[in-house]
């Protein structure tokens, strides 16, 4: 079952050494395994709980509102623009709180953390048309071929499972940025090294089988990001969930990856956001696929007593 379309709700990730390879199976054909009928986000389907918006109040009496923005982790010149009402919360309210504060500090540790043991390479795990389509791919987003088979299998991922970056910037840079000049204090819900332990809690065999597939199917992730950003400008939550579950209903690995990388991560951010909700006048900015859903962040703040207000 083609797996790529876990990459719509896929972040950064990882660390620890992996462990030796001794006689593991090295894929070297890409499998022509027909996709199945999968589920047009575009189709109806039954109503999702806070399917539809980007922007959201909160509040719960006695405390001053706070917003919770749905991001999306791209690197897209559309998106540095905010929206007018995220750029008015952030000069009213009191702080920023991102999904993963990623500031210098972070990137070296993630930069610090991609790359395999000595000893290891990726051609461990991949070979022939494998390999070489991979050696295609990182050229193409114009990394040398002895780094691109240093990286751990989550890092490759990664780097060749979105479009080639362009600025260099992402929407939450663009909102960190703004809320430093304006004075605001910037938090964060979870630290690079907890958000790269989640990734690399999935087996080394399951990290190399979604990088093979992101390799084999190159062409349909990126026409899936290109819906993917269309479906974002539209605000419709219920259809980006939908395309993340397309093609993966009741397989295992896609499930597992589901519950850590989404489920279990969101039931932690309402914990942690606690704090900043009960200070008042917070702007919360996560991926929006956390949004939505009755297992999303929405719903879990409802079930805790909180008023929820689409804005836009």
């Amino acid at each position: 079952m083609p797996l790529h379309a876990y990459l719509m709700a896929a972040a950064l990730c990882c660390a620890h050494a992996l462990p030796a390879q001794a006689g593991a199976a090295v894929a070297s054909q890409c499998p022509t395994v027909p996709d199945g009928p999968a589920t047009d986000p575009e189709t109806p389907a039954p109503a999702t709980p806070y399917g539809e918006g980007l922007f959201f109040r909160v509040e719960r009496p006695g405390v001053a509102p706070s917003h919770v923005f749905g991001t999306i982790h791209l690197d897209d010149p559309r998106l540095h623009r905010l929206p007018p009402q995220v750029n008015l919360a952030l000069l009213q309210g009191s702080r920023l709180v991102l999904e993963t504060l990623v500031d210098e500090a972070a990137q070296a540790t993630f930069s610090r953390l991609m790359n395999l043991p000595a000893g290891q390479s990726l051609s461990d795990w991949m070979g022939g048309d494998v390999l070489a389509r991979y050696h295609r791919l990182a050229a193409h987003y114009g990394v040398p071929a002895e780094q691109a088979l240093g990286l751990k299998p989550w890092a490759a991922t990664s780097l060749v499972g979105r479009p080639r970056a362009v600025s260099g910037r992402t929407m939450e840079d663009v909102l960190r940025e703004t809320a430093r000049q304006m004075g605001r204090p910037v938090f964060g819900l979870e630290t690079i090294e907890e958000l790269i332990a989640a990734q690399e809690e999935q087996p080394v065999e399951e990290q190399v089988t979604v990088l093979v597939d992101t390799i084999c199917n190159h062409p349909r992730v990126m026409a899936d990001t290109v819906t993917l950003m269309e479906l974002y400008g539209r605000g419709d939550l219920a259809a980006i969930a939908r395309q993340n579950e397309s093609g993966h209903e009741g397989d295992p690995l896609f499930q597992r990856m589901n519950e850590r990388m989404l489920y279990a991560r969101s039931e932690q951010m309402v914990a942690r956001m606690q704090e900043h909700l009960q200070a008042g006048g917070a702007l919360v900015a996560v991926g929006a696929l956390h949004l939505t859903g009755e297992r999303g962040i929405l719903r879990l703040l409802e079930n805790q007593g909180y008023t929820i207000t689409r804005e836009f």
